[in-house]
């Protein structure tokens, strides 16, 4: 691993202890706000900064420039450090509810329906993951999520933390390390998107993904995809492998793509392995999350030792070291064991077996 990757990974997961082995403890600005962090990478137009909370902050101009050394070492928040300055930043409509996994602010009144969920989507997350080898490993910030009382409110607080989405019923933020969703639609609608989120924040605080490595789309979206079922979640995590289909999925694959036997599909494979720009496009974005829960759910179902390797590889890259075209297809091949080709018929013969 990429000795600022392997540093950062021991502050996020707690194996290191004070700042000996990296960058010291800042002190910089954030609005209004004097906050204290460590730096992860400092570029030319702009410092990225871990906060105490497991934030990132991109600071440029003035902001990059007014940073104050501290001569003391890193320490996070601790859950009810954590809990109190939530409880300020959303102030009294709210309550922030501890798991143990979670700080969980909603509307004050709406009981434990938000905790619950949260607490056993992470579960299960866990649970499927460590059956297929993939190593996990506790991260040091508590996982936060936002419950807001409506979408009004939810695309309001997006707007807050500069967040752009259209049309969505949650989000999980990487750089706030927070899902965030509302209490005001469809509650399965809601459910089946707060557990594809909530597998984004497990992965990201346990090990699976990095948030400071970029990963490939259909690899963190894959996984969001195979964790939106109900199914997921029970407690038995789906007794057989049909139960844990992601039917909207497999139901774009079967009308775009002749359930994964036309050509179509092993081009869509190719491309996803190769590049996000499906996942960019409005007219194949539904497309690309279809074929990336297909590769994923191959993989983890039938192949979880190549499952458990293109995680731990796309994980252990060096921190926001670029990843061209080329470097995608060549790792892909070397943990998958065979060219995209040859991986989407396989793909295909598995989705017909469902």
């Amino acid at each position: 691993m990429h000795i600022a990757a392997a540093w950062l990974t021991a502050i996020l997961l707690g194996t290191q202890s004070g700042f000996s082995a990296g960058p010291g403890l800042i002190e910089f600005q954030s609005g209004s706000d004097a906050l204290r962090g460590i730096p992860i990478m400092d570029f030319p137009s702009e410092l990225i900064v871990l906060g105490r909370d497991g934030r990132l902050h991109t600071l440029t101009g003035k902001a990059k420039e007014n940073v104050r050394q501290i001569a003391s070492p890193y320490e996070p928040e601790s859950a009810m450090e954590m809990k109190v300055n939530l409880q300020k930043e959303f102030g009294r409509e709210f309550e922030v509810l501890t798991t143990n996994h979670f700080l969980v602010v909603q509307p004050r009144g709406r009981g434990d329906r938000w905790p619950e969920l949260f607490e056993r989507s992470h579960r299960a997350f866990i649970n499927y993951m460590s059956r297929r080898g993939v190593q996990i490993r506790r991260g040091r910030f508590p996982m936060v999520a936002v419950v807001m009382p409506d979408s009004a409110a939810m695309y309001a607080e997006l707007e807050r933390m500069d967040v752009s989405a259209k049309r969505v019923a949650g989000i999980y933020a990487r750089e706030s390390n927070r899902v965030i969703t509302h209490d005001g639609g469809h509650w399965q609608l809601i459910a089946d998107t707060v557990r594809h989120e909530a597998a984004h924040q497990s992965a990201y605080n346990f090990n699976v993904h990095s948030r400071v490595v970029i990963t490939p789309r259909w690899v963190t979206e894959g996984i969001g995809q195979m964790f939106e079922p109900e199914t997921m979640v029970l407690n038995q995590t789906g007794s057989t492998t049909r139960d844990r289909v992601n039917r909207d999925s497999m139901n774009v694959i079967r009308q775009r793509y002749d359930g994964g036997h036309s050509p179509e599909f092993a081009t869509a494979v190719r491309d996803l392995v190769g590049a996000d720009e499906l996942f960019n496009h409005p007219d194949t974005t539904n497309d690309a999350y279809a074929v990336a829960w297909a590769m994923m759910f191959y993989l983890a179902e039938r192949e979880p030792q190549q499952f458990a390797k293109v995680l731990s590889g796309t994980a252990s890259r060096g921190t926001y070291q670029p990843y061209d075209r080329f470097g995608r297809i060549n790792d892909f091949q070397r943990w998958v064991g065979s060219d995209t080709d040859a991986f989407a018929q396989k793909v295909a013969w598995f989705l017909k077996s469902l």
